[in-house]
């Protein structure tokens, strides 16, 4: 807007496009000039039209400007008006803001829905679904890890200075043998022991790599739990046509129970999984119970509760030594 055009509009509404702070409204007080300088203008904020963009940390600030402050904008940031209607007052506007943000959203979010459905269908239809998932499995990233020692400690550390003690470290591991790259596990005494039984003792300052998979809490369920209680599981999971890789959701609270034990024996809880398919969607809330002993077997509890979104539904449980039967 230039400023012969803005005399029209001196005390009325102007529309406020101040990127990246976002759109307001506001009425304009007075038209300021200077020689040789672009011409300016003073409003007073009335209503909002736009948020401003998400900040570096990814939080929405609240607007840059108040209700009734008087503001100075460059000339060419400032419009004719084109609403129909105004809202009723600039927190309702505020609101309006929101809520048409919210509409926009979730329309996006069912468009998207119904282009993942129909992909799938067409994944499953052409036979490529398996190959798929085989290409993503060949995929895994492997994190770098040190190796260094600390007086009687081994200890791998990450880029980022994050410390993994390996005494009873549970994870598989990675390493750069003479031909090829071997995998297998620590042993102890800052040996590794590769599936093949050879037997490797890093140099410090050596890599070692980990499959960013086994932090996956879904990946550390799957192996937490007894071999004949993921068989069950498993099996149940394919009365209902899914599969592992049909996850799209898990809260493993065992995980966090486990990382937070500080020497505690039982643990008790809901792990609640969610998986999606063309053909619809489940929910399995996993019950369990853990008791570690250190003179007798671990008892061990697991209850699935499976649920789909068309009514089908199931219950499997599996006890520690004793018979698992479906309920």
């Amino acid at each position: 807007m230039d400023r012969i055009q803005a005399k029209r509009y001196m005390n009325q509404l102007l529309l406020i496009k101040d990127d990246p702070h976002g759109h307001f409204i506001g009425e304009l007080l007075e038209i300021i000039t200077e020689p040789k300088k672009p011409w300016r203008g003073k409003l007073k904020i009335k209503y909002i039209v736009k948020l401003g963009e998400p900040t570096v940390s990814e939080v929405i600030s609240t607007p840059v400007y108040k209700e009734n402050e008087i503001v100075e904008f460059a000339g060419n940031k400032l419009a004719p008006l084109s609403l129909a209607k105004l809202p009723e007052s600039y927190d309702h506007s505020h609101a309006n803001v929101i809520a048409d943000r919210l509409a926009a959203i979730f329309k996006e979010q069912k468009e998207l829905q119904v282009e993942e459905n129909q992909l799938l269908v067409y994944l499953k239809n052409e036979n490529l679904d398996r190959l798929l998932h085989s290409a993503a499995n060949e995929n895994h990233e492997h994190i770098p890890y040190v190796f260094y020692e600390s007086g009687s400690r081994y200890l791998l550390i990450d880029e980022h200075e994050t410390t993994l003690d390996l005494a009873d470290c549970p994870f598989e591991f990675k390493w750069s043998g003479k031909k090829k790259d071997m995998l297998g596990y620590y042993v102890g005494e800052g040996i590794f022991r590769s599936h093949d039984g050879e037997e490797y003792r890093p140099s410090e300052g050596e890599t070692i790599y980990i499959d960013k998979k086994q932090f996956d809490p879904y990946f550390i369920l799957q192996n937490e739990l007894d071999p004949s209680s993921l068989d069950l599981f498993e099996a149940t999971l394919k009365d209902y046509h899914i599969d592992h890789k049909d996850l799209i959701d898990c809260h493993n609270s065992l995980l966090l129970q486990l990382l937070q034990s500080n020497g505690q024996k039982s643990f008790k809880g809901v792990n609640f999984l969610t998986y999606r398919t063309h053909t619809g969607q489940i929910i399995v809330q996993h019950h369990y119970e853990r008791t570690l002993n250190e003179d007798a077997s671990d008892h061990v509890f697991d209850r699935y509760e499976f649920t789909s979104d068309n009514g089908k539904r199931s219950v499997v449980t599996y006890v520690s030594n004793i018979s698992n039967k479906p309920t």
